[in-house]
């Protein structure tokens, strides 16, 4: 008789296929921990701008540039481990929802310890991104609250949150919106206290807090079936069959947050191409939206992807302006 080996569920795997495997646990090979990248872009080169504004001589297109590549390293690489412990919460729940059954840790390609070392590994870099980034001053302020926020969105989704109204989605957009502050500390840290640059950024994460909201809603509502009869928690179970015109109240909320946060910068064609660009985007997702078909969330998701590429080119050229000292930041809020 033979007697099984306790290692036959992971057969010998070469260290290439175990690399692949880690990087597709941490979605590095998709578009989506990009996501995580954008409001700290946008608030350092927002940031950046503001500050080249007030004086030109106080601050350089090299160093916000610097800072910003920094940032962007920073959330992409703890998105990644972010993507790794959602996993190994939800493995069970993965392998028994079709869109997911395939990832490394649902479907046994990759040992749970593995994954919690690449986890703590990407913790580790992105930790080390922060200290130069910020020059050593309040890493742990802007890092641990992002980490418990990490830690916490693979729960949200049980049943018992739902008792309490806790959605997933309102842990997503705050973890998607928190780098925010990351990016302006990354400017102005040296000057400004943590509080100071929180409150600073309090209108821009809240317009990317709602557009999480909105962009992963339509998206995970593509699971609904699936979720429904697992007893999955998400935020589209509050709206019910007024999936549509949740998803539109959502949308409404980004758009009246955009101008809050641009009016400090006073820059007449930064406020027309953002709102103008954003408003057209939305409506027509919104027109295309079919709450029938939950597929049709997922071309939803791509798109506020190159809304969000699109947004950072034109923060990159306010930069640009401002460096150069155009003459083209005509206030339209006066």
């Amino acid at each position: 008789m033979t007697i099984p080996n306790k290692n036959d569920q992971f057969p010998r795997r070469s260290t290439s296929h175990v690399l692949r495997d880690l990087l597709r646990l941490s979605r590095f090979d998709r578009y989506n921990p990009l996501f995580a990248t954008f409001a700290g872009v946008w608030s350092t080169l927002l940031a950046g701008a503001e500050k080249l504004a007030d004086d030109r001589t106080s601050t350089s297109y090299v160093f916000i540039s610097r800072q910003t590549f920094l940032c962007f390293l920073a959330s992409y690489i703890f998105c990644g481990a972010g993507m790794v412990w959602n996993d190994w919460i939800d493995r069970d729940i993965d392998a028994n929802v079709a869109r997911t059954k395939d990832r490394p840790l649902a479907a046994g390609r990759l040992k749970t310890g593995e994954a919690m070392l690449w986890m703590m590994v990407q913790v580790a870099v992105s930790w080390g991104i922060l200290q130069i980034m910020l020059s050593g001053k309040d890493v742990w302020s802007v890092l641990l609250p992002a980490a418990v926020a990490s830690i916490l969105y693979p729960y949200g989704k049980r049943p018992l949150a739902q008792r309490f109204h806790l959605y997933p989605q309102y842990i997503l957009g705050f973890t998607i919106a928190w780098p925010a502050i990351a990016g302006c500390a990354a400017i102005h840290n040296q000057k400004l206290s943590f509080g100071e640059i929180a409150h600073h950024c309090l209108p821009l994460c809240t317009m990317i807090f709602f557009w999480t909201l909105y962009l992963n809603t339509a998206y995970s509502y593509q699971d609904v079936v699936d979720d429904r009869k697992m007893g999955v928690n998400s935020f589209y179970n509050l709206a019910g069959k007024h999936i549509h015109l949740f998803l539109v109240m959502l949308a409404t909320t980004v758009l009246v947050c955009i101008p809050l946060f641009l009016r400090t910068l006073g820059s007449l064609w930064l406020w027309v191409t953002w709102m103008g660009v954003w408003t057209v985007y939305l409506m027509r997702q919104l027109l295309r939206f079919d709450g029938s078909q939950p597929t049709s969330g997922g071309t939803l998701h791509k798109e506020n992807f190159l809304l969000g590429v699109w947004t950072v080119a034109i923060c990159m050229v306010e930069v640009f302006l401002r460096a150069g000292n155009a003459p083209m930041h005509i206030s339209v809020f006066a």
